[in-house]
């Protein structure tokens, strides 16, 4: 990361405090370590899914899950924000999966019985992630990079925000998970990013100094945001390739609130290059 050098050359205006600085690493995880495309226009979504419900006596047929699940996960994010109003709240996919088993038209006779509840939910929640999920894969580069953090003694830490039973399934997918030395998912805090205290809770947590962390992410209004709200410096991964005048005109917005924020912007989207290859 030294010289904020990327494959367009070097940027004098790019501050960065050098990597012999940096002892944590803080990760976002989709559009930065994994590339993923998730979709919910399969009908075999809603058919498995209300053919499982109908195994337990929740009645629907595909389109009345679909409706449903919409209604309530909108529904649910409302209620949390209503909770806690001027916060980016994230809400649990649970709730939603439960109320549409707790709200579901009912069939009278024989029916599978649930045992643990909870254990139930977590099943639909990944079977769900599973039948959405097009496309779950490290980009090029990840894990040679986290390896080579980890062989150098750093500490490397998951900013993520998700569902649980998502990250932990796709970073053992992509074989992310041994790399980690903790994990923050934004749906067990009730908050994501870019909430200045999801990021303060990592860093009290572990008695980090924020001088001596990264936050390296693929979005400017999350990833880079929280960072500089809290006086970390970001690498910004462009994995998107967009172009650099869009990046840079939404960092302007950043740096006006926050003059001092450190940055580097790596066009190439290429991970490697914060380890100065």
């Amino acid at each position: 990361m030294e010289g904020g050098e990327t494959h367009g050359g070097r940027r004098d205006a790019w501050r960065y405090p050098g990597r012999n600085q940096i002892k944590t690493y803080i990760f976002d995880l989709y559009g930065t370590l994994i590339d993923i495309h998730t979709e919910l226009q399969n009908g075999e979504i809603w058919e498995t899914l209300s053919d499982i419900y109908a195994c337990y006596g929740a009645i629907y047929t595909p389109e009345e899950f679909r409706q449903a699940y919409l209604k309530f996960d909108q529904e649910e994010w409302k209620r949390v924000e209503a909770i806690h109003p001027g916060t980016y709240v994230d809400i649990q996919f649970k709730n939603v999966f439960q109320r549409l088993y707790d709200e579901a038209p009912r069939r009278e006779g024989d029916r599978l019985a649930i045992r643990d509840f909870d254990t139930w939910l977590l099943f639909v929640e990944t079977e769900f992630r599973r039948l959405t999920r097009v496309r779950c894969k490290p980009y090029k580069n990840t894990v040679r990079v986290l390896q080579m953090l980890k062989e150098e003694g750093n500490q490397v830490i998951l900013l993520s925000n998700a569902q649980r039973s998502f990250v932990i399934v796709e970073m053992g997918i992509c074989g992310l998970t041994p790399y980690f030395d903790d994990m923050y998912i934004s749906a067990d805090y009730g908050m994501r990013k870019p909430e200045t205290a999801f990021m303060q809770k990592l860093l009290d947590d572990n008695e980090l100094n924020a001088s001596n962390c990264v936050m390296i992410g693929n979005e400017v209004a999350s990833d880079m945001q929280v960072a500089a709200s809290c006086g970390i410096p970001g690498v910004l991964l462009n994995t998107d390739h967009r172009k650099e005048k869009e990046i840079q005109e939404e960092l302007k917005e950043i740096e006006r609130e926050y003059p001092k924020f450190q940055y580097q912007i790596i066009l190439s989207g290429d991970i490697l290059e914060i380890a100065g290859k």
